[in-house]
């Protein structure tokens, strides 16, 4: 809990209409996510302004509002001239009351299923607070911040990039003790430059580290390996037979989850997860690597990976008329959609047909009509049955396609022909592209 008194002090700010409750016990800048106790952070967007949610948001039970102008209703209003610095720097106050260890995660992909499995593993030991969701931004990770029960012994925070100088300046505020790169690949190049640049800025986070701290890298990344570059201990996780911790005997094709040996210092042991992909079980090896390095016992901390749910549209298996839906469009970029038609080749399903609804990935740069090429190719290579483009980059890919199915600008415009085409033998639809195309919208329509 802190106290918006104290808070608007730290701002130099006043406080618009002061009334009682005034301890606050998190943030939120949505006002359809509010929780009672919540202080309402009032940003202007490119579609809202969120003072027109003051309002709203004080009805449900936030105790106040971070404001730039008085939005003429609510109490508790901190006034200040710039909401997006002033959030920042309640953080900053909000880190140096709390005397915890906090952990960063990066990497290019897998930073939200790393974080919910290094979280139950360290739950069986510590009272644990991770971020929400995939807050990771400059905006994300301050609310994350201000939102850490007192309770918390230990706090995990999504550090996600757009450009170099990103993960440093999160860092900045976190002051991660401990940290995981869960590996690097093509993202962002539109705003970091090329792939090198992508692993300079996913490193410093291990530059961010103390000392005596921890790191877990993706030994699977010739790139990452620059151990003598990181002051904190350093324990090497993948496929490779350097790695400290290592998936052996990976089963990737059961419908129900991936199971395989864990090697590790400590032992081997049976690993059962309830998520898809033979890229979980590498993913899992690095966070309980850093679990154990945090004083967690394996046989304590593989148990607990066990109850882990999948995350929404991050592979997820959805029964549906047709068949199967694999929902993982969440985000995408050329790594992450050549895994997912990995799993949609190997999973185990009475399915008849493969098919893939390809959207088109964001932010790849000069080179995208290439990453996207490569993407239809790998699609047909692998043995998809139907490819479905949408959007005007997979669109142009499609022309590579020599199979069923079809292309068009808009989701709207392909939804009749893939309806149609779905109909008939049993099929296990996967649905991938960036965050920007919001693909959702097919696996809501798809799933009625």
């Amino acid at each position: 809990m802190w106290d918006l008194r104290e808070a608007a002090r730290v701002l130099g700010a006043e406080i618009l209409r002061p009334q009682p409750p005034f301890e606050a016990s998190g943030a939120s800048c949505d006002s359809r996510l509010v929780r009672p106790g919540d202080l309402f952070v009032a940003l202007v967007g490119k579609r809202h302004d969120g003072h027109d949610f003051v309002g709203e948001a004080i009805s449900k039970g936030a105790v106040g509002a971070l404001v730039a102008r008085d939005p003429g209703a609510g109490h508790n209003l901190i006034l200040v001239e710039d909401v997006p610095r002033a959030l920042w720097e309640l953080a900053l106050w909000r880190r140096r009351q709390l005397a915890i260890p906090t952990v960063g995660v990066a990497g290019s992909f897998g930073k939200t299923t790393t974080k919910e499995l290094l979280a139950a593993a360290l739950r069986t030991r510590f009272r644990v607070y991770r971020t929400p969701w995939n807050y990771n931004t400059e905006i994300g990770v301050p609310i994350a911040m201000l939102s850490v029960p007192d309770e918390t012994e230990v706090a995990i925070f999504e550090l996600g990039m757009n450009k170099r100088g990103d993960i440093r300046a999160l860092c900045e505020l976190v002051d991660p003790w401990a940290g995981i790169i869960t590996g690097v690949g093509e993202e962002h190049l539109e705003t970091v430059g090329t792939l090198d640049d992508v692993v300079e800025a996913e490193w410093e986070l291990a530059q961010c580290l103390p000392e005596e701290g921890i790191l877990a890298l993706a030994w699977d990344y010739p790139e990452l390996r620059r151990v003598e570059l990181c002051q904190a201990l350093c324990l090497r996780f993948g496929t490779s037979a350097e790695a400290d911790f290592s998936p052996a005997g990976v089963v990737s094709h059961d419908p129900q989850g991936v199971r395989f040996t864990l090697h590790s210092p400590a032992g081997s042991y049976k690993v059962r997860l309830k998520l898809l992909g033979e890229h979980v079980a590498v993913l899992a090896c690095g966070a309980l690597a850093l679990a154990w390095a945090m004083g967690v016992p394996l046989e304590a901390a593989v148990p607990a990976l066990e109850e882990v749910e999948p995350l929404p549209h991050r592979l997820h298996l959805i029964p549906t008329w047709f068949g199967w839906i694999l929902d993982d469009c969440y985000n995408a970029s050329p790594p992450t959609v050549k895994a997912a038609l990995d799993v949609l080749v190997s999973l185990a399903l009475p399915a008849r047909r493969r098919a893939f609804l390809f959207g088109d990935m964001l932010e790849l740069g000069p080179e995208e009509d290439r990453y996207h090429r490569e993407v239809v190719e790998y699609a047909a290579r692998v043995g998809i049955d139907m490819l479905f483009a949408v959007g005007p980059r997979a669109s142009r890919a499609f022309s590579q396609w020599r199979g069923e199915g079809a292309a068009a600008p808009e989701l709207e415009q392909i939804l009749p022909q893939l309806r149609e085409a779905l109909r008939g033998a049993p099929t296990v639809l996967l649905v991938k592209g960036s965050r920007g195309m919001a693909l959702e919208r097919a696996v809501e329509a798809l799933s009625e």
